[in-house]
């Protein structure tokens, strides 16, 4: 796995990006017709987007198997990625404005599965902010320092997913920025939010510790300028909410605000969105029936 990895990082250096991308959108077609559960979970995602459209839903979730695979060509360039090129490929002039969000308890950038959300991290950290993501751990020892290291060689700080509550609470005392990942399906624990008319089950991690850091909170995508591309663009946003003092109805109150605000970020180009499991409530829970 280690060796896939580092040849596949020489691999898409050494060819034109273009093709790179061509060959990656077409192993994205052929995972589409290949993988009945992924594409029949992606098709009912996107029916939601769409408003019930199965064909456009078809459509969507089509190019969303190509895009995928397209991201995945970033992420292994990535690997060999230095500041220059992160600064290149992301395009956007809001940084002083973004700054003026630290208030001393940090900020809580909230993302998706979205576009190339890898630079979103590494453009902060290239432009001043001291950034902190969460990250799974591979279980393969050289691929998790292979991955482990390209972020951090960028300025990242990394916290591992598993010790996610006291890293992310230190970082935003520290004033830090943490980036996190919400479109992550909970069958059971979670909160439930509405998400285009429909309620769906998500972490209610980043909304429970921004709450408890009096952080201000960020909805924000990274998607692609040109299909055939590297250049991303930022969409982005605060999300203002005022807590109660109930904890649970806060938790869930601030959850629905970022997904209403990073519902408008998905309409605006649904095939971007990589969401090939199950995440709306009714979905899951025809799944789980024997």
């Amino acid at each position: 796995m280690y060796l896939a990895f580092r040849g596949g990082a020489l691999l898409t250096r050494a060819i034109p990006l273009r093709v790179s991308y061509a060959v990656a959108r077409a192993i994205g077609l052929l995972a589409y017709l290949a993988w009945p559960g992924g594409r029949r979970r992606c098709v009912a995602n996107m029916a939601r987007v769409t408003g019930g459209d199965e064909k456009a839903a078809r459509r969507l979730a089509r190019r969303s198997f190509g895009n995928y695979l397209v991201y995945l060509v970033d992420f292994v360039r990535f690997l060999r990625t230095d500041a220059a090129e992160v600064d290149r490929r992301v395009v956007w002039d809001g940084w002083s404005g973004l700054q003026a969000e630290r208030r001393g308890n940090g900020i809580v950038f909230v993302t998706m599965h979205f576009g190339n959300w890898d630079l979103g991290a590494a453009i902060l950290a290239q432009k001043g902010f001291p950034i902190s993501v969460i990250a799974d751990t591979f279980e393969n020892g050289p691929v998790n320092r292979l991955v482990l290291g390209s972020r951090e060689h960028l300025g990242m700080k990394v916290i591992a997913a598993e010790r996610m509550g006291p890293g992310i609470l230190r970082a935003l005392r520290g004033n830090d920025v943490v980036a996190v990942l919400i479109d992550v399906p909970q069958a059971t624990d979670g909160v439930e939010v509405e998400f285009f008319g429909e309620r769906i089950a998500v972490p209610d991690g980043p909304a429970r510790i921004a709450l408890r850091a009096g952080s201000s909170v960020m909805a924000a995508t990274l998607p692609r300028v040109d299909p055939w591309g590297d250049i991303v663009t930022v969409n982005v946003a605060p999300v203002p909410f005022t807590p109660t003092g109930n904890q649970e109805a806060d938790v869930r109150g601030l959850t629905q605000a970022v997904f209403r605000q990073l519902e408008q970020f998905v309409r605006r180009d649904p095939s971007q969105w990589y969401i090939f499991r199950s995440l709306w409530v009714a979905d899951l829970a025809r799944a789980a029936r024997p």
